[in-house]
C-alpha cells in the first residue's frame, strides 16, 4: 500500500462505522447549485494591474485584458476573481489566451487555481498553478485552452487568476468552471478533515442544554419559551444557539457544535428549519452517532424540510421517521387541519382553542415509527427511537395565516403552544436503558 494511500485509509476510520446508510451528498455547500459556470471578460469582470479591458472580436463576449509590456512593463496580476457553484469533486478551470510572439522559450504567463476555506487535508489537492511559456502556444494570435484542475469538498469556493511576466502581449478570453467528478460519502470522508470521537464519550448527565438552530422563522416555533415552562420547572435548562449564514459563498451554520465532547454536552438538538448542506456530511453523521448513543433530534421544517432542506438525502436519511411522498413536499389545505393528540402525551394541554395547521409536509410514516399528533390520517409529528435516543420529526409548517371564516387559531398562536414543545424535548431527553 502506497504511503497516500495509507493516510487516505487512516483519515477515515473514525468515521467509517457510521457510514451504514449514508447518501452521497447531492448538493454543494453554497447557495447556488449549478455545477459549472463561464467567467467572461465584463466591465464588472476581475482585479488586475497589469492589463486593461480592450475589444477583442474573437473573445466570446467581445472583450478581453490585454497586457501589453509596452504599456506597463513589468510583470504582474492581470486577472483575479472567485467562483462559488460546485460541488464536492474534482474541479477544472480552462483559460482562455492567446499571445502576440509563440516564440519565447521564456515563461510568459502563470495560471493558477485555489480552493478556500476549504476542509480537505492534503492542500496540494486543492491547489494547482502552471507556468506558461511562449512555446506553449501552437501559433499566434490565436485563443488556446489551458487546464488546471483542483479538488474541492463541501466547503469553499475557489479562486483563479492569471499573471503576466511582462515579455509579450498577451490576451485573455475568460476561464470556464466544469465539474470533472462528484466524490461519494466515502471519497469525501477520506480527504477532508473531521474530529474523531474520544473513547467512552458519553452524553451529559449533570445538565440539561438543548442547542436550537436559528434558522427562518425560529422564533415563532417557541423553543425560548418552552424551555421557560418545562414539566418539573428544570430551572438548571440551558439553550445554545448558532445561525444560518447565507452568502454568496456558503450557507452554514456558525456556532453550531462541531467538536464531539460540545454535542454530547446537549440533551437535546433542535434543528430549526435549517437545510442538511448547513450542517454537512460529518456534522449529519456526527448527530446520527449521538442519536444512536442517546440523544434527542427535533426536526421541524418550512423551507428547509425534508425535500427542500435536502435531510432525507442526507446521513440522517435512513433513520429518519417519514419519506416524503413522491411529487409533494409543503401541502396546502384548502379547511383548517386541527392537531389531535394520540395517545395521552400531550394530556395537559388546553386542546380547547382548537389548534390548526393550513400547510403541512406530506410524508409517508416509516416503521418502527410512531405517530405523537395527527389531524385525521395525516401525521402532523412523529417519532422514531434510534439506539438509545430519538429523532422527532414536526411536519406541520409556520406558512399560512389564521382564517377568520373558522374557530381555533394557527397553532403557534395557541397559547399551550410553548407547552407542546416543552414535552417534545422532555419526552425526547428520556433515554433508552442500555
Amino acid at each position: 500500500m502506497s504511503n497516500r494511500r495509507a493516510l487516505v485509509t487512516t483519515l477515515a476510520l473514525s468515521l467509517l462505522p457510521f457510514l451504514a446508510g449514508a447518501a452521497a451528498p447531492k448538493a454543494p455547500d453554497t447557495v447556488d447549485n449549478r455545477p459549472a459556470e463561464d467567467v467572461l471578460i465584463t466591465l464588472k469582470t476581475g482585479l488586475k494591474d497589469k492589463s486593461r479591458r480592450v475589444k477583442d472580436g474573437a473573445a466570446r463576449s467581445g472583450w478581453a485584458f490585454k497586457a501589453d509590456p509596452a504599456d506597463k512593463p513589468g510583470k504582474g496580476v492581470m486577472w483575479f476573481e472567485y467562483t462559488y457553484r460546485q460541488i464536492p469533486g474534482n474541479v477544472r478551470g480552462t483559460f482562455r489566451l492567446k499571445i502576440a510572439d509563440n516564440t519565447s522559450p521564456k515563461p510568459v504567463a502563470l495560471i493558477r487555481g485555489v480552493i478556500s476555506n476549504s476542509e480537505l487535508k492534503e492542500f496540494s489537492s486543492r491547489y494547482k498553478e502552471i507556468l506558461l511559456k511562449g512555446t506553449d502556444f501552437a501559433a499566434p494570435d490565436r485563443y488556446q485552452d489551458f487546464h488546471i484542475e483542483i479538488a474541492k469538498g463541501e466547503r469553499g469556493f475557489a479562486s483563479w487568476s492569471l499573471e503576466t511576466m511582462g515579455v509579450t502581449s498577451i490576451w485573455f478570453d475568460g476561464v470556464s468552471i466544469g465539474q470533472i467528478s462528484e466524490f461519494s460519502t466515502e471519497e469525501l470522508l477520506q480527504l477532508i478533515e473531521h474530529p474523531v470521537k474520544p473513547a467512552n464519550l458519553a452524553l451529559a448527565t449533570d445538565t440539561f442544554r438543548v442547542h436550537e438552530t436559528y434558522g427562518p422563522y425560529m422564533p415563532m416555533w417557541k423553543v425560548s419559551e418552552a424551555l421557560q415552562s418545562l414539566p418539573g420547572r428544570r430551572h438548571d435548562a440551558q439553550r445554545t444557539q448558532s445561525h444560518l449564514l447565507v452568502s454568496s459563498q456558503s450557507t452554514r451554520l456558525t456556532g453550531f457544535p462541531a467538536e464531539w465532547e460540545e454535542l454530547y454536552g446537549h440533551s437535546v438538538v433542535v434543528l430549526n428549519n435549517v437545510p442538511a448542506k448547513s450542517v454537512g456530511l460529518v456534522g449529519s453523521l456526527m448527530l446520527k452517532q449521538y442519536v444512536e448513543d442517546g440523544g434527542c433530534l427535533i426536526m421541524m421544517g418550512d423551507t428547509h424540510g425534508l425535500v427542500p432542506g435536502r435531510w432525507t438525502e442526507s446521513a440522517l436519511g435512513p433513520v429518519l421517521p417519514v419519506a416524503p411522498r413522491k411529487g409533494k413536499d409543503l401541502v396546502y389545505s384548502p379547511k383548517p387541519l386541527p392537531l389531535q393528540p394520540r395517545g395521552n402525551a400531550f394530556n395537559r394541554l388546553n386542546w380547547a382553542e382548537k389548534p390548526y395547521t393550513i400547510y403541512y409536509h406530506s410524508a409517508e410514516l416509516l416503521p418502527p415509527a410512531a405517530v405523537l399528533l395527527a389531524s385525521g390520517k395525516i401525521p402532523l409529528i412523529v417519532e422514531r427511537q434510534v439506539g438509545r435516543g430519538r429523532i422527532i420529526v414536526l411536519l406541520i409548517s409556520i406558512c399560512g395565516g389564521r382564517n377568520p371564516k373558522v374557530g381555533g387559531m394557527p397553532f403557534w398562536q395557541w397559547n399551550d403552544w410553548p407547552g407542546l414543545m416543552a414535552e417534545l424535548i422532555v419526552m425526547g431527553s428520556r433515554r433508552r436503558p442500555r
